[in-house]
């Protein structure tokens, strides 16, 4: 059962936990696009994808001599760059952020490290308090239906600077599963030392 528990924990890492609903601000492009495509910028330099430095500015009359991105490019690059999309958040980008979910109001982050804490215990022979700890987490782990909303950046949470969450995706469903096969184990490793 910990083989399976930490097989799933390991997987629910690569699939997205959280699915927001569209936003424009999602669209990979957005950052670097939004600017670019105005009629009076040109760039001297632009990324293509991320690739390396854009640098792009108001174009000056006196602009002789310089070369630029031919517009053209940058458009044809461009396209949708303002189209709404889903953005994600993987198991490991909750894993590393998710201990701010105070902030917002949710604890279900903490499952992890109180459920690890409930392994150790079972481990140690404390099986009857790694059991209760266990079932704590994974009833703190289900608290992540709570959230709402994350914010784009740690600087405001206002509506318009939020990002909306659509659904809960396969990587949650796989932590939750997670949790149960270590809740389910540090209850076995209980019933085991009883008959012992």
């Amino acid at each position: 059962m910990l083989i399976a528990g930490l097989a799933l924990f390991a997987a629910s890492l690569a699939l997205p936990g959280i699915v927001h609903k569209p936003d424009v601000r999602s669209n990979p492009k957005h950052g670097e696009c939004a600017y670019a495509v105005q009629d009076d910028v040109q760039c001297d330099a632009f990324s293509f994808g991320g690739s390396g430095m854009t640098s792009c500015g108001l174009a000056a009359g006196d602009a002789a001599g310089r070369s630029f991105v031919d517009k053209q490019r940058i458009l044809d690059y461009c396209q949708g760059w303002d189209a709404p999309v889903a953005g994600v958040a993987r198991g490991y980008e909750i894993l590393m952020m998710g201990w701010l979910g105070p902030l917002l109001g949710v604890f279900a982050w903490y499952a992890a490290p109180l459920m690890g804490l409930a392994l150790l215990l079972s481990q140690i022979g404390k099986r009857i308090v790694a059991t209760v700890l266990a079932a704590a987490a994974l009833a703190l782990g289900l608290q992540s239906y709570a959230l709402k909303a994350i914010p784009f950046n740690e600087s405001s949470m206002k509506p318009e600077d939020l990002n909306y969450v659509d659904h809960l995706g396969a990587g949650f469903y796989l932590w939750i599963a997670a949790l149960a096969a270590f809740a389910v184990f540090c209850f076995l490793e209980k019933e085991t030392a009883a008959r012992h």
